[in-house]
């Protein structure tokens, strides 16, 4: 009779018994929904913190929608060749319909004129789409539908788990490797994911265990069920604890050797490429940040977020934006490096370049560079913040515009210095920089004694240049600013026109300006029609503004401060730092840096010196190996600062009392963490000790949980006694106790060949009676019990 029964069950077919195998896992399907679900938004919600685009804050619903609709299909018989079918159908048309908002605003001049999908594809073609900020969120969407809908059908349909996760690990590796340290926090998101992907991975181990259990009609116990929750639990409180609390492997910062920045690099290349060194005046291109020796005013800018070097400081204060070269030459409506170097001067390592001018007020700061992946055409470009007075390596200092003395064989700037020994920057060096510490005051008051090879940095062309009618604009406007300001010296008049380009009421920084028409002037349509552009077109503006008020004036190219890293305690610059300011001279005190970019770009006003201390003049030799003269006008403070950094304004900090704060993100995920861990060791610690592998084990713990329930054991009392006595104040355990004493006793006193057949009653009985007598004992600890 039973092998006919069982062979009635093997004929229901695969199918069937799929399903009776599903059915027999009661709630394992909606736990499962509810994993991946969480899963996904956990993952999407990283990436969308990632900050990659305008408009990614959108990616988590996109990637509860793509769970949601192939969870459906996965639970519903329908067959896998339509469901993933519809699935990849359907993405494209989601993620195209959530990035429509970014395209438009990106395109709306151009969707006047023609179809949107039109100009994608040509887009795509010739290959700009990679330049378009707007492709980029409809690619991003369609992965967070991917990365929910596969994860959702290889779970529920297939089983898979390790197959679903693909996808949303390369979207969180992702985030994690390019992400700066300390900006846009991952810690929780971490913490999360790592979670979430155990427990989905335990649960359909355990569900899958259970469904072949039933298919292969095997009983499993309580207590072997246990014994699987109870091993993973504590692998995950383990992996947890390593995670958060082991200490770095090595103390560099080897994320930055792994990230990827082939399409970075492939991206600016390409920039370069369709740059060609024509002076013109044609429609711009889009591009990405990063470097160049050129001040092009261009179209849209994708950022590029891979590192480019970092750096530690040799003392506590110093300039922070790191020059690459200076530009001075004025061509074609743009600032521009010219092809021809002027005059070359080598110069060895640890030496101090021959400079012509000694200048006033000057303090010395050391910076330890390590240039991880040079830009692209500009690998032997030394990086160093303010003035170089020594670096140690074989250098080449380049000037570009002559003055009448340079048959001297001495310099009055650098302008570009190029690595020699060894011939590319790759590596790490030292470097020692000038920096001014004079005061507002001493700079007003540095007059217009200019010498006569500033003359070269005091004007604009009369020819090759813009029209004079766009030079007059700009010069009218520049007048207008510095009147309104009472502005009647240099320094004032150079601080009104940085102040009111950086005002937000009149310009805004965007990375996303307007294409100019054709037929317009660039710097022109930038200051009287659109208001809005990136570093190059403020630094332009000041640039032609200034010299026409005949101000020497010059752009430097290079990059901004980078952010600081608190685990490798380093400051990390990368491609979206690359940065263009403006520099103008005064007597005695040299080239004072200004900053016209505002706010919004990540750039605050630059400080000047409170004292005008002079603690080290160009003439004198300083001793900077035994200890960096610090100084007072340091550049604005990178973002982030290093451990330890104390606020002396804050009361928390001060030691007249104490005031409770907030823990950033990374503690606060670290203690989190810690909590879950010991939560998760304490339950399978309680797990372990509620299933005992003896029968002497499993009395000692019916008598504990029944006098924690309130039932005290009298001394002298026997197990029959107690069995009985437990039956009448629990009345709803009185079978499976009266089992377990039975059990009990044979297994205590009868001969041991009888003793162990008493076992599994035993066994079976205790998984009956510890609920109950669990149940019991909670509801005598609950505060408002009678």
């Amino acid at each position: 009779m039973q092998s006919a029964s069982l062979s009635g069950r093997l004929q229901l077919g695969p199918a069937r018994m799929w399903d009776s195998a599903r059915a027999s896992m009661q709630g394992g399907l909606w736990w499962s929904a509810l994993l991946v679900l969480l899963l996904t938004f956990a993952v999407a919600r990283s990436t969308a913190t990632a900050g990659w685009v305008n408009g990614i804050d959108i990616i988590p619903l996109i990637a509860l929608a793509g769970a949601f609709f192939m969870a459906v299909l996965a639970v519903l018989p329908v067959p896998w060749p339509f469901a993933l079918g519809a699935g990849m159908i359907l993405g494209p048309v989601v993620a195209f319909i959530q990035a429509w908002p970014e395209m438009h605003a990106l395109h709306r001049t151009d969707v006047l004129n023609q179809n949107l999908i039109g100009i994608w594809w040509g887009r795509i073609l010739d290959g700009s789409a990679a330049l378009d900020t707007s492709f980029y969120l409809f690619l991003i969407c369609w992965l967070m539908w991917i990365t929910g809908g596969w994860l959702s059908w290889c779970v529920l349909r297939w089983r898979k788990p390790m197959l679903g996760l693909i996808p949303g690990a390369a979207a969180f590796a992702t985030n994690l490797l390019n992400i700066r340290p300390g900006e846009n926090d991952q810690n929780g998101y971490t913490l999360a994911i790592l979670v979430l992907t155990l427990a989905l991975l335990l649960w359909t181990n355990y569900t899958g265990s259970i469904a072949s259990a039933t298919r292969a009609h095997v009983k499993l116990t309580g207590d072997a069920r246990w014994d699987f929750w109870e091993s993973g639990l504590v692998a995950m409180a383990a992996l947890i604890v390593l995670g958060i609390m082991l200490p770095p492997l090595s103390t560099a910062d080897r994320t930055l050797d792994l990230e990827s920045s082939l399409f970075s690099n492939w991206a600016q290349l390409q920039q370069r490429l369709s740059r060609p060194g024509l002076i013109g005046n044609g429609p711009a291109g889009g591009g990405t940040t990063g470097f160049t020796t050129e001040v092009p005013l261009g179209g849209p800018l994708a950022r590029t977020k891979d590192p480019v070097f970092t750096y530690t400081l040799i003392g506590d204060t110093g300039p922070r934006y790191f020059r690459g070269v200076n530009v001075t030459l004025t061509a074609g409506g743009e600032w521009r490096w010219p092809s021809a170097p002027g005059f070359r001067a080598s110069v060895g390592k640890n030496e101090v370049p021959p400079y012509t001018e000694p200048y006033q007020k000057l303090a010395v700061a050391g910076f330890k560079v390590r240039m991880l992946r040079p830009p692209i055409g500009y690998s032997d470009i030394v990086f160093y913040p303010g003035t170089l007075y020594r670096v140690d390596r074989e250098t080449l200092a380049t000037e570009v515009l002559l003055p009448p003395s340079s048959s001297t064989g001495r310099l009055t700037s650098i302008d570009r210095l190029s690595s020699v020994q060894p011939p590319t920057a790759v590596g790490t060096y030292t470097a020692y920089t000038e920096y001014s510490t004079a005061t507002d005051a001493e700079l007003r008051g540095a007059g217009t004694d200019y010498p006569d090879w500033l003359d070269q940095f005091a004007a604009l062309p009369a020819q090759g240049y813009r029209s004079p009618d766009v030079q007059r604009r700009i010069h009218n406007l520049a007048l207008d600013v510095v009147t309104r300001a009472g502005a009647t010296n240099p320094y004032d008049q150079a601080t009104a026109i940085q102040n009111y380009l950086r005002d937000s009421t009149n310009y805004k920084y965007t990375l996303t300006p307007t294409t100019a028409p054709s037929a317009r002037d660039k710097l022109d349509y930038f200051l009287f029609s659109s208001k809005e552009g990136y570093c190059e077109f403020f630094a332009s503006a000041m640039g032609d503004m200034l010299r026409s008020l005949g101000i020497p004036t010059r752009l430097v190219n290079g990059f901004g401060p980078g952010s600081f890293d608190g685990v490798t305690q380093t400051y990390i610059v990368r491609g979206e730092d690359a940065h263009t300011w403006v520099e103008s001279y005064f007597p005695s005190y040299g080239w004072i840096p200004f900053e016209p970019t505002p706010d919004a770009g990540g750039y605050g006003p630059i400080s000047r010196g409170t004292t005008g201390t002079n603690p080290c003049l160009r003439d004198e030799n300083c001793d900077v190996p035994g200890g960096v003269v610090g100084g007072i006008g340091a550049l604005p403070t990178p973002t982030g600062e290093p451990r330890g950094f104390r606020d002396p304004n804050d009361a928390a900090n001060s030691q007249s009392g104490f005031k409770f704060r907030i823990p950033d993100a990374g503690t606060l995920t670290t203690i989190v963490g810690v909590l879950l861990a010991l939560i998760l060791v304490l339950v399978a610690a309680a797990a372990r000790y509620l299933r005992p592998r003896t029968v002497m084990g499993v009395w000692k713990r019916m008598i504990a949980l029944s006098e924690l329930a309130g039932a005290k054991r009298p001394p002298g009392e026997t197990p029959f006694e107690l069995g009985r006595r437990l039956q009448e104040r629990f009345p709803e355990a009185s079978e499976p106790v009266d089992a377990l004493t039975g059990g009990f006793v044979v297994a205590a006193y009868a001969p041991a060949e009888v003793a162990a057949s008493a076992r599994s009653s035993v066994m079976e009985a205790w998984t009956a009676v510890r609920p109950l007598l669990l149940r019991r004992v909670f509801a005598r600890l609950r505060p408002n019990r009678s």
